[in-house]
C-alpha cells in the first residue's frame, strides 16, 4: 500500500470516528439543536426514553427511533440526498411514495399505482355491491324528485402514460375502474359521466394535469366541468354552462404542489398552470345553516354554500373530494343554489341535508383511486 493511499485511510478512520464522536457526545451536551417537529415529514420527532433496567425491552427499539430522527444535522444530509437523488441522479428522494418520470413528472406512487397497475383489485361481489349502491341511490334520489349523477375523475397516469416511469405499467388485464365503469355502463338506471374519455379528447387545448402534482389543474378540471354539464343540460335543458370564450386562462409560473412537497422540493421547483379569470361572476357565497355531525367537527368545507341568484337555474348538491376544487369557480356559476359536502372520504348520501335542500341534481364527483369506498374497502 502507497504512503498517500495509507494517509486517506487515515484521514477517512479519523473522519469516522469524529462524527460518530459528535453523534454521542451531542447525545449529552446538546450542541445541535434538532427541532420538535419534522419541518419536511410535518410530524413530532421522538424524544429521547427513559432508561429503566426493570423494562429494558422497549428500550432498544424506542432508542434507536430516537436516534434516528435527532442525530445531528439530519434534516441538512437528508436535504443533500434529495438534491443529489433528483437534480444528480435523476430519481425519486422518496421511492414507492412518489415516482419521478419522464420529462421530470412527478407520479403518486401510493393508491394511484397499485390502481393503476393492478395491484389493487375488488372482488366480484364487492363490485356487484358497489354498483347496488349507486343504483340505489339513483332510485332513492329519484322518488324524491331529483335526479342523481355520478362521475370519476380519471388517474393523471390514465391521460399521461408517455411520461410514466418506465416501469410503471399500466394492468394488462384492465384495472379495477375499469371493472366498474363496465359494471355501472351495464346498469340501465345508474347515469354515469364518462370524464376520462373527455380528457383524453381535450389533450391537444394545453396541460390538463399538474407536472408536480397528482391533480387535474384549472384547465383539466375546465374540461372535466364541460363533460358534467353537458350530460345535465340533457336532462336540463335551461342550464347554461360556461364555454371557452367565457374564461380566459392566463399560463403562469406558480408554486408546485403535493408531489413536490412530498420530496422536500417544493421551494426549488416550479410549476405551469392554467390560472382562470372568469369573464362574468356572480355568484354569492352563503352561511351553511345544516349542524354538522360529531364525526364532521374537524372536517374542512364539510358544507359550502354558493347562490347565482338565479331561480330560472336548477339548484344542485355536490358530494365531493378535493378534485371538485378545481371546477368549484365553473360550477359556482352554473346553479342558482350550489351545495358542496365534503364528509372527509365518506361519500355518504348525506340525507339530512339533502332531503332538506330538495335540489333537482345531487352529484357524486369521486377521485379514481376512491370510487372503492363505496364497497366499504381501502
Amino acid at each position: 500500500m502507497g504512503k498517500t493511499a495509507k494517509i486517506y485511510q487515515v484521514l477517512l478512520t479519523v473522519l469516522f470516528l469524529t462524527i460518530i464522536s459528535f453523534c454521542l457526545l451531542n447525545d449529552v451536551f446538546r450542541f445541535y439543536k434538532v427541532p420538535d417537529i419534522s419541518p419536511t415529514e410535518n410530524r413530532k420527532l421522538a424524544v429521547k426514553p427513559v432508561f429503566d433496567v426493570s423494562n429494558l425491552d422497549p428500550f432498544a427499539k424506542s432508542y434507536t427511533n430516537y436516534f434516528n430522527d435527532q442525530f445531528p444535522f439530519r434534516q441538512e444530509l437528508g436535504f443533500l440526498n434529495t438534491l443529489i437523488c433528483f437534480f444528480y441522479f435523476h430519481q425519486s428522494p422518496l421511492p414507492g411514495e412518489v415516482e419521478l418520470g419522464r420529462n421530470g413528472w412527478l407520479f403518486y406512487d401510493q393508491k394511484e399505482s397499485v390502481v393503476y397497475q393492478g395491484k389493487f383489485s375488488l372482488s366480484k361481489q364487492q363490485v356487484k355491491a358497489l354498483v347496488k349502491e349507486l343504483r340505489d341511490r339513483t332510485i332513492s334520489y329519484g322518488k324524491k324528485g331529483m335526479k342523481f349523477y355520478v362521475a370519476f375523475p380519471p388517474l393523471k397516469p390514465e391521460i399521461y402514460p408517455e411520461y410514466l416511469p418506465v416501469d410503471f405499467k399500466r394492468a394488462a388485464e384492465g384495472t379495477v375502474t375499469d371493472r366498474i365503469v363496465e359494471a355501472i355502463k351495464e346498469d340501465t338506471v345508474i347515469r354515469y359521466i364518462d370524464l376520462k374519455e373527455a380528457l383524453l379528447k381535450a389533450k391537444n387545448q394545453g396541460r390538463l394535469y399538474y407536472q408536480l402534482d397528482n391533480h387535474w389543474n384549472w384547465l383539466g378540471a375546465f374540461y372535466g366541468y364541460t363533460a358534467i354539464m353537458d350530460r345535465l343540460k340533457k336532462d336540463f335543458p335551461r342550464l347554461k354552462p360556461l364555454t371557452r370564450q367565457d374564461v380566459n386562462f392566463k399560463v403562469e409560473k406558480t408554486i408546485p404542489g403535493n408531489l413536490a412537497t412530498m420530496i422536500g422540493l417544493s421551494k426549488y421547483l416550479s410549476e405551469t398552470d392554467y390560472n382562470p379569470f372568469l369573464k362574468v361572476t356572480r355568484t354569492k357565497l352563503l352561511t351553511p345553516t345544516h349542524q354538522r355531525p360529531d364525526w364532521a367537527a374537524q372536517v374542512a368545507n364539510y358544507e359550502v354554500v354558493r347562490t347565482t341568484g338565479d331561480s330560472s337555474l336548477p339548484d344542485a348538491v355536490v358530494i365531493h373530494d378535493s378534485y371538485t376544487d378545481g371546477m368549484m369557480p365553473y360550477l359556482n356559476e352554473s346553479f342558482n343554489n350550489y351545495t358542496y359536502i365534503f364528509d372527509g372520504w365518506r361519500y355518504e348520501k348525506n340525507d339530512a341535508i339533502i332531503d332538506d335542500l330538495k335540489p333537482e341534481i345531487v352529484l357524486l364527483i369521486i377521485f379514481e383511486p376512491h370510487i372503492s369506498h363505496l364497497a366499504g374497502k381501502w
